[in-house]
């Protein structure tokens, strides 16, 4: 995998309709070397803990393909710290363990779509990100160090084949296998948020 670009964001207000609010979506700062900690890139802001930042989701990293594929979106309407090429939501599974320079990263769960990109970019680019599962993933660090526009991200381990698109998928329609539930469940790397989302949509479904 090769970097795209390596951004930070800050919080800043915006109005929607009559609606005010805080955020940090738009990663507008770039860097071409930047330091990583067990809590993502320096200086990077979240404005809402609830939902993003922490050890599980400490980096947001997407994809280049989906801006390739639609030219008129804007390059910050994925809101990712890294943006890499050619890889996508299909070829990234959970719990993948990954170097870049001398930095370990592990794959936790997908970005859920909320209402702010709607707000910011349209509602164009939201119906894409959600239809698409083109959501990107969190990251958790496993190893701290500094990043450089210019290194690769390599594989180093692969403990499942359940990609960041199935597991978005799964927060809508959830499987009805019970061996991929266990093996969803189970997988130690996966981040407790998307574990108590997937439960709910288990239990959803089956009411």
């Amino acid at each position: 995998m090769k970097i795209k670009s390596i951004a930070i964001g800050k919080s800043r207000p915006y109005t929607f309709g009559e609606k005010r609010f805080d955020s940090a979506y738009k990663k507008d700062a770039f860097y071409d070397s930047i330091k990583v900690t067990k809590l993502g890139l320096d200086g990077d802001k979240q404005v809402d803990k609830r939902f993003h930042g922490g050890v599980d989701k400490a980096i947001h990293i997407g994809s280049y393909k989906h801006l390739k594929k639609n030219p008129g979106f804007d390059i910050l309407s994925i809101g990712c710290n890294i943006l890499v090429k050619k890889f996508d939501e299909s070829d990234v599974c959970i719990g993948d363990i990954y170097k870049i320079g001398k930095v370990l990263i592990e794959v936790t769960q997908p970005r859920q779509p909320c209402w702010k990109i709607g707000a910011l970019f349209g509602k164009e680019v939201r119906r894409y990100i959600t239809r698409k599962h083109a959501t990107g993933w969190y990251v958790r660090v496993l190893k701290e160090g500094r990043i450089n526009i210019d290194d690769e991200i390599v594989l180093k381990k692969r403990v499942s084949n359940l990609t960041i698109k199935n597991l978005s998928e799964y927060l809508t329609v959830p499987p009805s296998d019970k061996r991929i539930i266990d093996e969803v469940l189970n997988l130690e790397a996966l981040a407790d948020s998307y574990r108590k989302d997937f439960l709910y949509s288990l239990q959803k479904n089956n009411s």
